[in-house]
């Protein structure tokens, strides 16, 4: 048989593999039994794949910010010694399909495909590299450059342009999400691989597997994952599932203790939801609050959930926290409902005059500061706050090492309890100065109109940024009406009754 029938073979049983392979992961963890349970999915789904091969090629390799230098032979994956006549960033460039994922058949395509960039700087350290979710390739070489830290980039995540049931809409983002959510509610004792966020955490275990065997020099083991926004959700889950997984970097993924979380934001709207809620609104996914479905549901995708489980000790890696003041989905004290609890080396990052996409604009700072932490053996910085014994509105706020600088943050709405950046609200700061035992005082005071939201900001000497959470006055009282809207943004959509 000579190589053109060979070829043409082979795409004719490809479609074949591709169901067969998810066919047997639909088998392996897709339904809840005795075995396996909603808890234990995600781990269920990344074994099975660990036990298949990992298909991806080598493309190319890049010295940062030069032209691309193709290898002859672009198939045989390439394996780099650390050299010091290489330039101080070095990108080797992959293509990696991670899975073919479409549980019950539902989803086309059911490929995913992704552009895996690794970044080798100079003096790469060994032991640890970051593994970041979508971020851009100057951000990823200088934090590789920063901290001589190997750096990990994957794209498309989740996969863009994915049609459910066949109904000819490409859906993208939280319209993805929020389809694959209702789909797995209809039916969710047989469908516990279809929310989106699953195939999300495990196409980062699937890079974690290609840089295993790519950075085998430099005894690369251990991984620290970042992502913002539901790739923030997605870090969350890799870090619960995948015991490679050291340290966790989420921004914008403000959603643990998930019910309450959206409970409470239907609350802050005066019984209403902001705008940035409509793939779920018009998915009926707040419709389902409460129901057996929406628990069975968050058994999988609720991080907090897991801290009932076998999965408890996974929620006590190192984690850096870090929220948008004015996030157009999530309020800004919506920490109250998981931070206390977490287990382990945390710490907190409220970005004040910031909605959810410009959280970008501190990432690289961030990561930076917190790798070097971990590199370094150092422990994380914390921000404590405790109630006064001597007044209900005051708080001592202390830190576990002496701050460079502390700001206290203060932004009031007059009108509603809503701090979204896009409705014009804006925080200004105050700068305090810290006791001799690194301590500052908060007052919650406040009798004027409306709510006034406060946090406490902390600057160490090594850069490192960590706050409070945040605290609304009055706390207890809720509006009964919508937010004025003001553009396009600035917009709620009304409650329901189911």
């Amino acid at each position: 048989m000579n190589i053109f029938k060979l070829a043409f073979f082979s795409l004719l049983l490809l479609p074949a593999c591709v169901f067969s392979q998810t066919r047997l992961l639909d088998n392996a963890c897709n339904s809840i039994d005795s075995k396996v349970s909603n808890t234990n999915m995600i781990a269920c789904y990344r074994e099975t794949l660990a036990k298949q091969r990992l298909d991806y090629r080598f493309v190319s390799n890049q010295a940062y910010p030069r032209e691309y230098r193709y290898l002859l032979n672009d198939i045989v994956p390439a394996r780099y010694a650390i050299d010091p006549s290489k330039p101080p960033v070095q990108i080797n460039r992959y293509q990696m399909l991670s899975q073919h994922w479409s549980p019950d058949g539902l989803v086309t395509p059911g490929q995913w495909h992704h552009d895996v960039n690794i970044y080798i700087p100079k003096n790469a350290r060994g032991t640890r590299a970051l593994i970041a979710v979508d971020l851009s390739e100057k951000m990823m070489a200088e934090i590789a450059q920063s901290t001589n830290t190997i750096v990990v980039s994957l794209d498309n995540i989740p996969a863009i342009g994915l049609e459910y049931q066949h109904d000819g809409i490409s859906r993208v983002e939280d319209d993805s999400i929020a389809r694959s959510w209702q789909l797995t509610m209809q039916s969710p004792q047989n469908r516990a691989l279809l929310p989106l966020h699953v195939p999300m955490a495990e196409a980062i275990s699937q890079t974690i597997r290609l840089a295993k065997k790519e950075l085998r020099p430099w005894h690369i083991d251990k991984f620290i994952v970042t992502g913002a926004s539901k790739r923030g959700w997605a870090t969350w889950l890799a870090g619960i599932s995948d015991p490679s997984v050291e340290a966790i970097v989420p921004f914008v993924a403000d959603a643990l203790n998930t019910q309450d979380i959206v409970k409470h934001m239907y609350r802050v709207y005066g019984g209403n939801w902001p705008i940035a809620f409509k793939p779920y609104y018009d998915n009926q996914i707040d419709l389902k609050l409460g129901t057996p479905a929406f628990e069975q549901l968050m058994k999988i995708e609720d991080p907090l959930q897991y801290l009932a489980t076998d999965a408890r000790s996974r929620l006590a890696i190192p984690k850096y926290i870090i929220n948008a003041s004015g996030d157009d989905f999530f309020p800004p004290d919506d920490t109250r409902y998981y931070f206390d609890p977490l287990p382990g080396e945390k710490s907190l990052r409220i970005v004040p005059n910031s909605d959810h996409l410009g959280i970008v604009n501190v990432m690289q700072q961030s990561l930076v500061a917190f790798i070097n932490r971990l590199q370094d053996s150092r422990p994380l910085p914390t921000v404590t706050v405790t109630n006064s014994a001597n007044s209900d509105v005051d708080r001592q706020v202390s830190f576990s090492e002496k701050p460079v600088k502390v700001l206290q943050w203060t932004a009031t709405n007059p009108d509603s309890r809503d701090f979204r950046y896009a409705c014009g609200i804006r925080y200004a700061s105050t700068r305090l100065t810290p006791s001799p035992q690194n301590t500052v005082n908060l007052s919650l005071d406040y009798a004027g109109a409306g709510w006034q939201a406060r946090f406490i900001e902390a600057t160490f000497a090594d850069g490192y940024v960590a706050t409070s959470q945040v605290y609304i006055t009055p706390d207890a009282k809720y509006p009964v009406t919508a937010p004025l809207s003001a553009g396009k943004t600035c917009q709620t959509l009304p409650g329901r009754n189911s």
